[in-house]
């Protein structure tokens, strides 16, 4: 399911006594013509692309609506059905109308007349309106951020799966650590924004609530059926109190936030990517496709499409803080405050859905320095902890004691340039009885184990460590939740087909009825 982010140009409706038909809808006779400068600055028609299919589809069901419930004449209610049906996705909108909703009731009374087409916002406002259209956008937009998202879970797992024996370091302050393998980190990055996923899942049911019926704060006194309009834009229920329905933005800012938490977790895997690219790391080598040269300097290779997923992360951060000062001091119930607050939404879904699409295609073709990690892990002194927990192990020295023995070890062999196996070789007998006063062996065998970054890694097999069996049991669960995640979104978007459908149906209902009639 895809949105349509396109729009046509403005172009002034010419005819006078079209314009002055229009301008009376807008005003209402109460007020005298907008300052041309004040309507320019109050239209929201550049973001309003967004929802014009939304608010078509709205005043459809609004309509259908009033005509089973007998407010409004089944063949008017229907001249202005099929007006709306008539209205392109692509519809070119009058700034001076201000807004999408105002195009649209525009472009019905200009094809059916003020008569039957002025019945098109009875029992409603644009308040409640707009309020439902962004619902009804956004919803598609988690639809396709999560189904993005799984699909860039897909690549990581697969990552995963090829290296699940391959060692690395791993790191604490950007400082060697302990022996761990990529697929052990690369899982890490997998889990974060696996809860990213489940976040948006989680929001996806305060979106998918109607305001309509709310009008513009206090309902209406036509017994509207709010439910029905609720399920033939395929909500699962109502914002129940109706100031509420039309005031609130957090549903907005609940997911600005989850997209802002989603970004920061790109940024840190793509933080990584560009530092692993770097000669002094030299563990990844990113693909031609996702790099660029520099202008001047015919030997650089710069990872440009990480560092913009990093960049693009601050503009959602933005986004959110904007939204969140908007509505700070923001009285109840609808102002139009809330109007600015609508663009920062869509640039956010717009930033995290391309950010998650370039960064899977990115990481699918990154290739990983098998040989270089295993230089890292051999040539520095991340068997320093196993070594620790041998002495306690094998010795029964206390961790503490045990703990400043190989601190000791680790800055002699430091200071006379030895290996740490070198040094456990020459040195360690010494300090133990230096800091113990025992003399004490330690089997060959057991040094020879303590020593391997193969068997450090293997012996961590606690849940959730870095050992391959332990690894490739995470791997195959985080699978079985993908399925299910993939199944959630297939059930969301089969429940909003459903609702089309019976839109659709409703809509032939009404056609066949009249048929009768004639």
């Amino acid at each position: 399911m895809g949105i349509a982010y396109s729009c046509s140009p403005f172009n002034a409706i010419q005819d006078e006594k079209e314009v002055k038909l229009i301008m009376d809808i807008l005003r209402g006779k109460r007020l005298s013509e907008f300052s041309p400068d004040a309507a320019i600055y109050t239209s929201s028609i550049d973001s309003d692309k967004f929802l014009v299919s939304s608010v078509i589809k709205i005043n459809k069901a609004h309509m259908i609506m009033l005509i089973k419930r007998g407010i409004v004449d089944l063949e008017e209610g229907y001249n202005c059905i099929q007006a709306l049906e008539d209205i392109p996705k692509d519809i070119t909108m009058d700034p001076k109308l201000e807004d999408v909703h105002m195009n649209i009731e525009a472009q019905v009374i200009e094809k059916v007349g003020d008569v039957i087409g002025g019945q098109l916002n009875l029992a409603k406002s644009r308040n409640d309106q707009v309020a439902t259209a962004i619902r009804m956008v956004l919803r598609d937009f988690i639809l396709d951020i999560a189904s993005s998202l799984n699909h860039l879970r897909e690549v990581i797992l697969k990552r995963c799966e090829e290296n699940l024996t391959t060692l690395m370091p791993g790191y604490t302050h950007l400082q060697h650590a302990q022996p761990i393998t990529l697929a052990h980190h690369l899982l890490a990055h997998h889990d974060a924004i696996m809860r990213d996923s489940e976040r948006l899942m989680e929001s996806y049911k305060r979106v998918n609530l109607s305001p309509m019926g709310a009008c513009a704060l206090a309902t209406t006194g036509f017994k509207i059926d709010r439910n029905m309009v609720a399920d033939l834009l395929g909500f699962d229920g109502l914002v129940e109190n109706s100031i509420d329905a039309v005031s609130t933005r957090d549903f907005a800012v609940e997911i600005i936030s989850d997209l802002a938490i989603l970004m920061t977790n790109l940024s840190r895997f793509s933080e990584e990517l560009v530092l692993w690219s770097t000669q002094e790391f030299s563990i990844v080598e990113m693909p031609e496709e996702y790099s660029s040269t520099s202008s001047i300097m015919p030997q650089k290779k710069n990872p440009v499409v990480a560092e913009l997923i990093r960049a693009k992360a601050s503009k959602v951060y933005g986004n959110l803080m904007a939204s969140l000062s908007i509505l700070k001091s923001l009285p109840y119930s609808y102002n139009l405050d809330l109007q600015d607050l609508t663009p920062n939404i869509w640039d956010s879904c717009q930033i995290t859905l391309t950010s998650i699409n370039v960064l899977k295609n990115m990481l699918e073709k990154v290739k990983f320095n098998e040989k270089r990690l295993m230089e890292l892990v051999k040539n520095g002194m991340l068997m320093a902890t196993e070594l620790v927990d041998t002495l306690v192990r094998e010795q029964k020295i206390s961790f503490r004691i045990s703990h400043r023995i190989v601190g000791m070890l680790v800055k002699k062999a430091l200071n006379e340039g030895k290996s740490l196996e070198q040094a456990v070789k020459e040195d360690l007998i010494n300090i133990i009885k230096e800091n113990t006063g025992k003399s004490i062996s330690i089997p060959e065998e057991v040094l020879r184990k303590t020593l391997d970054p193969i068997e450090n890694v293997k012996i961590r097999s606690v849940k959730g460590g870095p050992s391959p069996d332990e690894v490739s049991r995470m791997v195959r669960e985080r699978q079985k939740a993908l399925e299910k995640d993939y199944e959630w979104i297939i059930k969301k978007r089969e429940s909003l087909n459903f609702a089309d459908e019976k839109f659709s149906k409703e809509i032939l209902s009404i056609k066949e009825v009249i048929k009768t009639r004639k």
